[in-house]
């Protein structure tokens, strides 16, 4: 089998956690199947082409227009990646497209699908689906993306109600959830972790992590900390960069807990374990998601979750078992989660054992037993 993967969003030497999930499901899959990576660049430090991660990355320069980007992209993007394959392999004719997120990636892969006249299956992650899907003026080409696939992946049942609800074809949606890199995440001496990072012992450390971005829910975290008892003493660790911060320090300090905040900035990958380790809880207040990695990364590393109850984060948290779920969007939720979770006794070998049960391997074989279904079907 010949597959071609498109995604914008995919790792590389100077973000290696961009769209790091895209890249995990698609390596175990180079054993099986000759594969080659679409991944268009906006940035001009990158190669055309290198072998990333023991992949065949193809990165032909994404120019966007100003203002009205936003409606040519998907035009672009199908253009722009059937060239560069041509222009680089053009011996390889793939026999399916496999694409990550709906617009402009899914829209464009229709578009080039159609020409090679060869089968797409779609894979929706997240926002393109709860935000894309719904707005304007993204709305009819993430619609469009989505019928117009042979065949699509969600990666929660959340999810897969989602695009049903946008208009896509019920039974030609497949649920396949993320995995975790177990040989990275794995539980370890949580004093051990702290002594490393430098974490004071003491307060109840919480740890949250992801893009920092209004739709990800720290300020309401952050607001969450004031209303806590004052016999509870915490103190909230954030990893991850992102446009936000700055509101963030700003509501901490208004809120008076700017002393228990602390910002990490963008942590590496292999630093990211400890941390897990470290913390007594993993919190998250996303008020939208798809499957979101860092909670089964937490659960892998042993780590309980205090989370909102958004998208696919329910079919990953057993309630009272490796953790505890909220209402997005409120900070009195979270305390009171939060004060719930600490006068509770947790089994942190049982929440790794539970956290690790979902390999990225496996992830990767059941989206390929998709494509062979597809193939097989046509």
């Amino acid at each position: 089998m010949r597959v071609l993967v498109l995604a914008s969003l995919f790792p590389h030497a100077h973000n290696e956690t961009l769209g790091l999930s895209t890249y995990r499901r698609t390596a175990p899959m180079a054993a099986w199947c000759d594969l080659k990576v679409v991944a268009l660049r906006t940035r001009r430090d990158l190669p055309e082409r290198e072998t990333f991660g023991g992949l065949d990355v193809i990165r032909p320069r994404w120019w966007r227009v100003p203002k009205l980007s936003v409606l040519l992209d998907g035009y672009v993007y199908g253009a722009l990646a059937g060239r560069a394959l041509r222009r680089a392999c053009p011996d390889f004719v793939p026999d399916l497209i496999d694409a990550h997120w709906l617009y402009p990636d899914g829209f464009g892969a229709v578009r080039l699908a159609r020409r090679l006249g060869k089968p797409l299956v779609l894979s929706g992650r997240g926002s393109d689906v709860n935000e894309l899907c719904f707005r304007w003026p993204t709305r009819g080409f993430a619609r469009q993306a989505l019928r117009g696939a042979t065949h699509l992946i969600a990666v929660s049942s959340a999810l897969k109600e989602k695009m049903i609800e946008a208009g896509g074809p019920a039974d030609r949606i497949t649920v396949v959830t993320n995995g975790v890199d177990t040989a990275l995440y794995c539980p370890g001496d949580r004093d051990a972790a702290r002594q490393a990072l430098g974490v004071a012992s003491g307060p109840l450390v919480l740890l949250s992590a992801g893009s920092v971005v209004e739709s990800k829910g720290f300020q309401h975290l952050i607001a969450g900390l004031r209303l806590l008892p004052a016999d509870l003493r915490v103190h909230l660790y954030v990893a991850g960069p992102g446009p936000y911060r700055e509101a963030l320090e700003r509501i901490a300090r208004e809120r008076g807990v700017a002393d228990r905040v602390t910002f990490l900035g963008r942590v590496a990958q292999e630093r990211m374990p400890l941390w897990y380790r470290a913390a007594d809880f993993f919190c998250f207040g996303s008020l939208r998601e798809g499957c979101p990695n860092v909670v089964l990364e937490s659960l892998a590393c042993g780590t309980p979750v205090v989370s909102t109850r958004v998208g696919g984060v329910p079919d990953l948290v057993e309630e009272g078992r490796t953790g505890l779920l909220f209402e997005p969007g409120w900070p009195e939720a979270f305390a009171r989660a939060l004060k719930q979770a600490a006068a509770r006794t947790w089994d942190r070998s049982a929440i790794a054992a539970r956290g690790a049960s979902r390999s990225w391997q496996q992830t990767a074989r059941e989206c390929f037993a998709v494509f062979e279904r597809v193939l097989e079907h046509r």
